[in-house]
């Protein structure tokens, strides 16, 4: 009996080919590596009770590397909303950024099979917990619940979208192209990449052992060390 998260073997095999194809044809951009020039606008995290909030609870739960991870993905997620025109709620967005990874390295569980939802449920609960609608608690689980999917969740919601596309940036350096390089380099100068790629491989290997039919361990088993290794953001 499959756990929640975990896939079949056919679900393991379209999204190995997906991861794959999408990988193949962002390669000549991520040889190329970083091109453009810009003014490096700067994010500001929503001034709510509620990020505050988050933002403490990833302080207290992910490593530093992973932190800092977490808030360039919140600063790649604006940008790209406004390459993309898209309309996130801002909060919501924050939220589901900083707390997306909250559940890697997390101990085998006998319902969930995938770190990603483990993550999703536990910021779920959090917020509800803090006082949120409903609405915005399942928006920032459905974020973090799919945010490892090889293609975008275009049909899940902008926040979903965006926070599944600022993470593949900054694992793969997926899309980083399009963004300018000042924008690129003042996000990294804010939140450093030093340790991230070393730690973020071996916590994937982990995770494959660990949750061994989820969609980390499809990906891992696809070639993400590789992937991880192109990264220009790294060059």
């Amino acid at each position: 009996m499959r756990r929640d998260g975990e896939l079949s073997f056919q679900q393991q095999i379209r999204t190995a080919g997906s991861a794959l194809a999408i990988q193949t044809a962002a390669l000549p951009h991520l040889i190329r590596g970083l091109r453009g020039e810009g003014n490096g606008a700067e994010w500001t995290a929503p001034d709510s009770r509620l990020c505050r909030s988050a933002l403490d609870e990833a302080t207290q739960t992910l490593t530093p590397a992973l932190l800092a991870h977490s808030l360039r993905c919140w600063e790649f997620g604006m940008a790209l909303a406004q390459l993309d025109d898209l309309r996130p709620d801002p909060e919501a967005l924050y939220i589901a950024c900083v707390l997306h990874d909250v559940g890697v390295g997390e101990p085998a569980d006998p319902a969930v099979g995938c770190f990603a939802l483990l993550g999703a449920r536990h910021a779920r609960t959090f917020v509800l917990d803090r006082g949120a609608t409903p609405e915005l608690g399942e928006c920032v689980h459905t974020a973090i619940a799919r945010h490892l999917d090889p293609a975008t969740p275009r049909d899940h919601g902008p926040e979903a979208a965006l926070l599944h596309d600022a993470a593949h940036l900054d694992v793969t350096g997926l899309r980083a192209h399009q963004l300018d390089s000042r924008q690129l380099a003042v996000t990294v100068a804010r939140h450093s990449r030093a340790g991230f790629a070393a730690e973020f491989t071996a916590a994937m290997r982990d995770e494959a052992r660990i949750r061994p039919r989820s969609t980390a361990a499809t990906l891992w088993y696809s070639g993400m060390r590789v992937a991880i290794a192109l990264n220009p953001l790294d060059r």
